[in-house]
């Protein structure tokens, strides 16, 4: 943890109180990265697009992922781990394919607008299926999908059948016995999903690159750009800094409601 996370960190952290110039970093510490961040409003916009496009990704893998890991870990009793493995079978191939095979679906010429004009459903190809937010939150979801599922299908699978039976003879019904046990029991799962999708989504990069086009791009985008074509690290770095304390922000709202201790120790 210190020589591979906090280290850097403090690393970053102190490299934003410079400026990079053509000549190099200059060795005076300012605040003149962060007055730059907080009075150019461009930057700001970025930050609150990206957490809400990760939040709608991770609101969506988890109405996805609930359903398809109680019915694995409570319905599904001879294929279970079979179909366990499908999950993860895409993930044998590399992440940038992957992404690049939503091109030829999604695109003008791609099998999706084929379908629907062979059909006679649109009259000329849609346009907006692909290089835009839309996009980059398809692929986003497929990408992490079995991150929403496998640490739910963890905590329900060891959600004692007993107490879903004691529900049904007290009189509660399917959405009570959800409501007032299930739910409540799987919160460990629920939270570990909600952090591990959110803290991949906000901080994606290759993804956003590849299907996002101009207008589906995210804050890591910029970040990537400042350390790579810019060569401006310590801009860099103030965007690094804000990214993560943002990201940490969530952590720590989702841990005031399940502690953190349940969700690695107890999903």
């Amino acid at each position: 943890m210190l020589g591979f996370l906090l280290g850097p960190l403090a690393v970053m952290a102190g490299m934003s109180f410079f400026r990079s110039t053509i000549f190099g970093m200059e060795t005076t510490p300012s605040l003149a990265n962060y007055t730059k961040l907080f009075t150019e409003p461009m930057y700001g916009r970025l930050l609150v697009k990206s957490l809400r496009m990760a939040l709608l990704v991770t609101a969506v893998v988890l109405l996805i992922s609930f359903p398809v890991a109680y019915w694995l870990a409570k319905v599904v009793r001879r294929w279970k781990l079979p179909l366990l493995m499908l999950i993860f079978i895409p993930y044998w191939v590399n992440y940038v394919i992957r992404t690049y095979a939503w091109m030829p679906l999604l695109g003008r010429t791609g099998v999706i607008n084929y379908l629907l004009l062979q059909l006679g459903v649109i009259d000329h190809p849609i346009d907006a299926l692909l290089f835009n937010e839309f996009s980059v939150q398809l692929v986003l979801v497929y990408v992490f999908l079995p991150f929403g599922i496998v640490p739910l299908y963890l905590s329900l699978e060891r959600l004692d059948d007993n107490l879903l039976r004691a529900s049904a003879d007290l009189g509660a019904g399917p959405a009570a016995t959800l409501r007032h046990v299930i739910l409540p029991l799987a919160a460990p799962g629920l939270a570990g999903s909600t952090m591990t999708v959110f803290v991949l989504s906000v901080g994606s990069y290759v993804t956003p690159r590849l299907v996002g086009g101009p207008s589906g791009l995210m804050f890591g985008n910029v970040i990537a750009d400042q350390f790579g074509a810019s060569f401006n690290w310590s801009w860099g770095a103030t965007l690094s800094i804000a990214l993560t304390v943002a990201t940490f922000a969530l952590v720590g709202l989702v841990a005031r409601k399940v502690p953190l201790k349940r969700v690695f120790l107890s999903s």
